[in-house]
Formats: structure tokens, C-alpha cells, sequence
């Protein structure tokens, strides 16, 4: 229960109002193994997911069939909500990359009207809302960084906006370099090599995950 009240889509909700809610969400718990894929459809039935520990990826399948990585979270996050209001499943994938626990909760009953007009339901929606809000501005953030043509460019664009969201000059990385290449769209390879070169030129330090812009 207290990793449910630290997600996002209960800010502001009271961990006496969200036991209230379980039943009437009729929230269904999940364990995933690494490499699992995670659905957020089931027949008819589109779910809203909320990450309770663990780490999952949300890409999208390009034409070609490689990955667009769209989003990674650790420990907490919510998924699926974009699709199951765009009914755009199909185009998307989400991966269990550590072991997780995921809690659904069926898109009907958070949209559905509360027979009690519970104020707690309200505040849900709203967060949900707000949560829909977040990831147009991280997707609008990631057509800008795709916007520069060269991998240097991409990189120093991505770089400065964690170093802001940060608000510091030394940041971690939120996942691998495996998986920044894939969510920068560029080739592994070739990005290591313009790393290396930024480093050369004292343009930036890293250390693993961890970037240092100078």
C-alpha cells in the first residue's frame, strides 16, 4: 500500500481513501520477469498500469521493426495511459527489464462516474490528467533533441536538459548507453565514438551513468 500512495497517480490521496478505491477500481496485481513483455490490453479490456518496483521500458515499433525507446522507469511510474485513450496499442511495447510488480487498473473504472461522487476519485482523474499533461512535454522535449541532425548535437541537447532537470552541471543518466542510443535514435557505435571525441574536445566528463558538462 505504501508504494501505491507514493505513485504519482494517487498525489494528493490519502492511504485510507486508496484502500477505499481498490475494490472499487478493482485493481489487479501482476508480477513480471526480466524480459517479459508487459500488456496493456487484454481483449477488450485497456489498463492503466502503475509500476510498483521493479523497471519496465515503453518503446515504440518503428516500420522497420526496431525500438523507439519512449520512456524508462525505476520503482515507480504509471504506463499505458496514453494508449489506452489513443487506441494506439498496437504501435507500442513495453518490456520488464528488472524484475517487477505492476498494479491495473482497468481504464473504465478511473473514467467511469463515482455513484458516490467521491472526492478521492476526482483527485485521481486529475492526476491522470496531469500525468498525460507530463509526457506530451517529454515528448515535445525528445522531437526538439531529435531535431539536431548530428549525434554530437542529439547528445548536448539530451545532456542539458537532464543537467536542468537536475539543476546541476554532474547528473546520472537514467538508464544504460545502450538504451540512450536507442531513445536518441542513433547508432550505439557511433555515438561511443562521439562520446570520446566530447570528452577530447573538454566539452563534457563521464563516469558509467554518471555526465559531467564542462
Amino acid at each position: 500500500m505504501e508504494n501505491i500512495s507514493k505513485n504519482a497517480l494517487f498525489q494528493n490521496v490519502s492511504i485510507e481513501s486508496i484502500e477505499k478505491m481498490m475494490p472499487c477500481f478493482e485493481m489487479k496485481k501482476r508480477n513480471f520477469a526480466e524480459k517479459d513483455i508487459i500488456p496493456t490490453v487484454e481483449g477488450t479490456k485497456e489498463y492503466i498500469c502503475l509500476l510498483l518496483e521493479g523497471a519496465v521500458s515503453v518503446s515504440r515499433i518503428s516500420i522497420d521493426g526496431s525500438l523507439d525507446l519512449l520512456e524508462y522507469m525505476e520503482d515507480t511510474g504509471v504506463f499505458g495511459d496514453a494508449f489506452a485513450f489513443a487506441n494506439r496499442e498496437d504501435e507500442f511495447i513495453t518490456v520488464c527489464e528488472k524484475d517487477c510488480s505492476v498494479l491495473f487498473i482497468e481504464k473504465g473504472q478511473i473514467t467511469k462516474r463515482c455513484s458516490n461522487a467521491c472526492q478521492h476519485h476526482t483527485q485521481v482523474v486529475e492526476n491522470l490528467l496531469q500525468l498525460m499533461a507530463g509526457k506530451v512535454v517529454h515528448l515535445t522535449e525528445k522531437v526538439d533533441i531529435l531535431s539536431h541532425r548530428s549525434i554530437r548535437g542529439k547528445l548536448m541537447s539530451y545532456f542539458r536538459i537532464q543537467s536542468t532537470k537536475q539543476n546541476n552541471l554532474t547528473f546520472e543518466l537514467p538508464f544504460s548507453l545502450l538504451k540512450l542510443a536507442n531513445y536518441l535514435c542513433i547508432d550505439r557505435s557511433a555515438m561511443m565514438r562521439e562520446l570520446k571525441k566530447m570528452k577530447d574536445d573538454e566539452m563534457i566528463e563521464m563516469d558509467g551513468r554518471m555526465v559531467t558538462l564542462l
